[in-house]
């Protein structure tokens, strides 16, 4: 019989996670963010006492309505500077060259089966053209394994693109799954490229070779009082969605409302316990997710077919210039014509620190043919940045390699 060593199986078969050349973020212990975010009661008033969050949310466990300010100012009109804000706040200690840091939980799954969930924390689902972000993400990367004589090995492997699960054959007896980060929604995916999504398709086209985040064990107490089971939000959006979905007190939103939140954002999620099958029930979730590949996979090909009517194949010129300490303009050139005319470029900026870590600084996005600023970016080390071009259908093309990169 295998013996059970939930931490060591843990580290065993944590995924390997490709990022995106543009991605910011790197998942994250929460404990940052709830200590730096107000919690708001279901009138959306702040709670005396709060920052730190945690006292008010196990305070109040069964708030449907409640949710948590990251930033202690609201929501703000302009999506893009309240991301760069959040990456300032809590991307600071970040290094890019990592993988970060992900929560881990053993749930058994009936006589020589278990069940090995990874769950991703990002303070920000940032998506560098609105719709679509709100504060706080989860994501899930979820394995079961078979006792086989004395060793444990992987059979499936389940991810939760947007919470809807997609169930692969993978066999493992040493090593995780190589999952795919698409940029800014964080969304997961078995391969790399373009997975078409209404209204901004998710892509993942990695710069820098995988990596295996840290693991630590989701912080579960016995009677469920903890902020894994905690009912509110993970965070501010302003889809319209999901106010409708707290005005009838609901838990989730529903996926027909979840569609309102494209007019103005998307969705800041509940808590890991709080989702469902996911949580609850990994057995029913990872069927369900084998139910959706072959319905799944007959979509995306369809729509890859479509979408490379369109897609942007040339790169614009990027040029960033400084013009004074920490202030930079952007001039950039369109490129392609009709539908595949690059209309807006989005560039990332990154610093290197002495120590050789790489953290993020901010992400701008301007009209494409234009000289656009100057912005404010502050750093130490040198600065590098990437770049790459959307057209008006919001397809993105190659990422552009700036001086040094």
């Amino acid at each position: 019989m295998a013996s059970i060593n939930q931490d060591e199986l843990l580290t065993r078969f944590a995924p390997r996670l490709h990022f995106d050349a543009l991605e910011r973020w790197r998942p994250c212990l929460a404990d940052a963010y709830t200590a730096h975010s107000t919690f708001l009661d279901a009138a959306g008033e702040a709670l005396d006492g709060s920052p730190p969050a945690e006292p008010a949310m196990l305070a109040n466990l069964e708030e449907l309505k409640s949710r948590l300010d990251p930033l202690s100012d609201g929501p703000d009109p302009d999506s893009l500077r309240r991301s760069n804000e959040l990456l300032a706040t809590f991307g600071e200690e970040q290094d890019l060259s990592t993988a970060g840091t992900c929560y881990g939980r053993l749930v058994h799954g009936g006589p020589g089966a278990i069940f090995l969930q990874y769950w991703l924390f990002y303070p920000d689902n940032p998506c560098v053209l609105p719709p679509g972000r709100h504060d706080g993400d989860w994501e899930l990367v979820q394995l079961r394994l078979r006792e086989s004589g004395a060793e444990w090995e992987a059979t499936h492997a389940t991810l939760a693109g947007h919470g809807k699960p997609v169930t692969r054959t993978f066999r493992s007896t040493d090593g995780g799954p190589d999952v795919f980060v698409a940029i800014d929604s964080h969304a997961s995916y078995f391969v790399a490229g373009a997975h078409p999504m209404l209204p901004l398709s998710d892509v993942c086209t990695p710069a820098s070779p995988a990596a295996t985040p840290a693991v630590a064990p989701i912080p579960v107490a016995p009677d469920k009082v903890d902020w894994a089971h905690w009912h509110g939000r993970w965070g501010i959006d302003r889809g319209p969605g999901t106010w409708l979905a707290l005005r009838l007190g609901l838990r989730r939103t529903p996926s027909f409302m979840r569609r309102l939140n494209k007019v103005g954002a998307g969705e800041s999620p509940p808590s890991p316990g709080r989702q469902g099958a996911s949580w609850s029930r990994p057995r029913a979730f990872q069927a369900r997710g084998t139910q959706r590949r072959g319905t799944n996979v007959s979509i995306q090909r369809l729509a890859h077919f479509i979408g490379r009517l369109t897609w942007p194949k040339r790169e614009p010129e990027v040029t960033v210039r400084a013009v004074a300490p920490n202030s930079y303009e952007i001039e950039t050139s369109s490129a392609g014509h009709f539908a595949r005319r690059v209309t807006r470029v989005s560039v990332s900026f990154m610093e290197t620190r002495p120590d050789g870590s790489r953290r993020a600084l901010a992400m701008q996005s301007v009209p494409a043919g234009r000289v656009a600023g100057p912005f404010e970016i502050a750093h130490d080390g040198p600065l590098t940045w990437r770049a790459a071009g959307y057209n008006r259908l919001r397809q993105r093309g190659e990422p552009i390699a700036g001086p040094g990169q």
